[in-house]
């Protein structure tokens, strides 16, 4: 080889080796990326648990049994709760610590680190909505607290135990793609795993889009449209439950004054689908004589999964349930002696006030005679490859200014800060620590007093044969509409004067019926004496469970879980009727008398199979469009009326003033039009996809990364069920996870989930829960160790180093 060659050879070498180590832009530094003894390879996994059967770690007090059965649920076994915590931060950092990590970054409003600008909207709302803020609140609850101190921070010692252990081929394979490493845990960081639950499950509302409703079709049509009580819905206390106590009294200002201003901010996030359900059954209804309990809480369905499943096991408690990487103790499970469950209360605990501020410095503002002080936080956001950016976020009494002129830039200049119960919350861990050791409903009860948000029932059922629902959170005392619009902010006469009296929450025990339920509806009837206001009201799921629960006799695990499963469609089953007889059949062409007939043969069970399905929701998409697309069109956000609301009034109200038609004559022209125009929707769904309309291909339902890496998600998922109907999913919402339990002298348990016990896509455990998940099948469980056969288990032990 001659100098020449060499020296490009040389410096091709060179060249490559300084390139594949170094990051270009979001990139990883492909080198060490690939690197077959330090990168990704090393995240193919084999075997279910790759570690020593012996671990010694620091800050163990005593021995701990880690078994990790056939699907990868570890039962942990200690002998005293600091090292049972410690060991339950250890082994969920072990399957979920990118996952865990990810998320807190995400409640902090910290992505645009990890993948630059295009995250810097994101973080900036998470900073104006002040989630750390209320991180801060929920950490300072957390050291108040002798117990959960003790508790937390033995969790997050178990976490960083097991950080300690990382080197760069040892890290989840997301760190790798992105090029980050994860940070020591923290007591904070388990805060903001609580606040971004928080978040999730009570941050939404419709008062922005309530309000633009409002000043532009006045108040006689908005509440015909959109009113507060349903004349025949079915909430989760029975109507005509009474209500033996004095309420506080609360008077509405006079005159009432919404802010006549119009936000083009929106939607928020209080359209999303939901579909929670829970149920519990006396044991004078089941075959064993003793209660049934069964949860399926319906979020966002990501991979890795939301919930972890795990046994924990020591002196003071011996539970199983889904557990929140991220957060100590089990959320929603069973022990010895009683069964929990949740679902959402959607209950309005957001209001958005309007700042009247004194001038254009913001360094005051009026407040009937007063004039406050703000107070202004700069938020400095890192951006991966870019400057810091500074964001200043202005604080009221009321909370942070959330959108102003600079965020989003819009012509209208205004100033909403958000008053939130979720920036307050309570001591909502200790409640899940008590729940975990709960022995029946008095101190069911009693843990639920620590309990401030978000809003949810919960479900209850003992071995005892008691069983019941309580309404838990802060409820704020409101007059009626209050918080359902934006507020006035410059007089204490639109807020919130004081709470719902814990023993004024709505619970009831052991009803004649002989089983209690809910599914995201109202939680009370209009005699209810607090008003509140109810932003994601269902109508359909929570009466079809219902209609069953009160036939069931002889109810088994199998009943619970086809009910849970259960595909009918009440909405249909309750509007086709009506529809179809405005079809004027003859003026159908051949592709959609075909299909009126296909809806005429159909049993109003949602399944992959049917086109029924697909045509009765493209008919709905239609209507939808025909009746309220006026409401849609404009610059500004609005409500749509819901389809059972439309319903209604299609059946009862034809005639209406407030019904716009457009160019029809008649309702009954218009819902012919939407039919034969849902049709051909679907007809040009099946030109572009070149196969039948089929449920299980024309609804989409997918499972995302939770970092949207697409190569790790799931998509076009062939499950039966669909929006308003008891197995509810819709996009990547659905059930998160099933749970059924049987109560009794020794309880037992069944489970699933769509997804898998490990966080790692390299895993054969990433997705295993998947397949049965969607065939509605189930894995049982026990918090009997001596159930689990040991040829199918790996056992680890965790030491204490002497």
């Amino acid at each position: 080889m001659n100098k020449r060659s060499l020296f490009f050879t040389v410096a091709l070498t060179i060249s490559l080796t300084t390139l594949l180590n170094i990051s270009i832009r979001n990139l990883p530094p492909l080198g060490k990326c690939l690197d077959p003894f330090q990168g990704i390879w090393q995240n193919a996994e084999t075997q279910s648990v790759n570690l020593p059967k012996s671990l010694s770690l620091p800050g163990l007090q005593a021995c701990v049994t880690v078994q990790f059965d056939k699907h990868l649920i570890p039962h942990i076994i200690a002998q005293n709760d600091t090292d049972l915590y410690f060991a339950q931060g250890y082994v969920t950092a072990l399957h979920r610590l990118w996952q865990m990590d990810f998320q807190t970054y995400a409640a902090a409003g910290r992505i645009a680190e990890i993948v630059g600008l295009k995250a810097l909207d994101f973080d900036r709302l998470q900073r104006r909505k002040g989630n750390l803020y209320a991180a801060k609140n929920v950490l300072a609850e957390i050291e108040k607290d002798h117990t959960l101190h003790n508790v937390v921070h033995a969790y997050v010692a178990g976490v960083n135990a097991y950080i300690h252990t990382l080197s760069y081929k040892d890290l989840p394979l997301e760190y790798k793609l992105l090029n980050y490493h994860p940070e020591p845990w923290t007591p904070l960081k388990v805060a903001l795993m609580m606040a971004h639950m928080i978040e999730d499950l009570c941050g939404g509302d419709n008062s922005i889009e309530n309000t633009n409703a409002l000043h532009q079709l006045g108040k006689e049509k908005f509440d015909f449209l959109f009113p507060a009580y349903f004349e025949k819905s079915e909430p989760v206390i029975p109507r005509n439950t009474p209500w033996n106590f004095k309420p506080i009294a609360v008077q509405p200002p006079a005159p009432l004054q919404i802010p006549q201003q119009r936000t083009q901010i929106g939607p928020t996030q209080s359209n999303r689908a939901s579909g929670s359900n829970s149920w519990a059954i006396s044991g004078k209804k089941t075959i064993t004589g003793a209660p049934y309990l069964a949860n399926d809480p319906h979020l966002v369905m990501q991979l890795p999964s939301v919930w972890y499943g795990m046994h924990l096991q020591s002196p003071t408690v011996n539970v199983f349930g889904g557990t929140i990487p991220g957060l100590p103790s089990v959320a929603v499970g069973f022990n010895e002696s009683i069964a929990w469950g949740v679902t959402n209360a959607a209950r309005n605990v957001k209001n958005w006030h309007v700042i009247d501020f004194k001038d254009e410095s913001k360094q005051e503002y009026y407040y009937d005679n007063l004039l406050l002080k703000t107070q202004w936080v700069t938020e400095a956001i890192k951006v991966r490859g870019s400057n810091t950016f500074y964001d200043t976020v202005i604080y009221t009494h009321f909370g942070p200014i959330v959108y102003d002129e600079q965020f989003p830039s819009c012509q209208e200049r205004n100033h909403l800060a958000m008053k939130w119960l979720g920036h307050h919350p309570g001591k909502e861990l200790l409640t899940f620590y008590l729940l975990n050791r709960a022995k029946d409903f008095k101190d069911f009860e009693e843990a639920l007093q620590h309990y401030h948000v978000p809003s949810q029932n919960f479900s209850f059922a003992a071995a005892s044969d008691d069983i019941g629902i309580y309404i838990a959170g802060r409820t704020p005392v409101q007059w009626k509409d209050q918080g359902r619009f934006i507020m006035p902010g410059n007089t204490a006469a639109y807020e919130w004067s004081g709470d719902v009296p814990k023993e004024h929450l709505p619970k009831i025990l052991n009803p004649t019926s002989g089983y209690v339920s809910s599914a995201n509806e109202r939680s009370t009837d209009e005699y209810y004496p607090y008003h509140y206001h109810h932003y994601a009201e269902e109508h359909y799921r929570n009466r079809r469970a219902s209609q069953v629960l009160c036939k069931l006799k002889g109810v088994d695990e199998k009943a619970m879980m086809q009910l849970q499963n259960d595909n009918y469609n009440l909405a249909a089953q309750e509007s086709l009727p009506l529809l179809l007889k405005e079809v004027n059949t003859h003026q159908l062409n051949e592709e959609q008398k075909a299909a009126y007939q296909t809806l005429l043969n159909w049993n109003y069970h949602n399944e992959v199979d049917q086109l029924a399905p697909s045509i009765f929701q493209a008919w709905q998409e239609q209507l939808n469009v025909k009746l309220w697309g006026s409401l849609q069109n404009g610059e500004c956000a609005l409500p749509t009326p819901c389809f059972y609301r439309t319903v209604e009034i299609l059946k009862h109200h034809p005639r209406s003033p407030h019904l716009d038609l457009g160019e029809y004559a008649t309702v009954g022209e218009l819902i012919h039009a939407a039919f034969t125009s849902g049709v051909q929707a679907l007809e040009a769904w099946r030109a572009k996809h070149q196969k039948p309309y089929r449920w299980g291909d024309y609804r989409q339902v997918f499972i995302n990364h939770l970092a949207n890496m697409t190569s790790f998600g799931l998509y076009n998922l062939q499950i039966n069920g669909g929006d308003h109907i008891l197995n509810a999913n819709e996009g990547n919402r659905g059930a998160s996870m099933r749970l059924v339990v049987a109560l009794g002298t020794q309880p037992k348990g069944w489970f699933i989930y769509p997804g898998g016990q490990s966080g790692n896509p390299g895993s054969p455990y990433y997705t295993s829960f998947v397949e049965s998940w969607r065939q509605g099948k189930y894995i049982p469980v026990t918090i009997d160790t001596r159930e689990l056969h040991t040829d199918e288990a790996f056992t680890l032990t965790l030491r204490p180093i002497s």
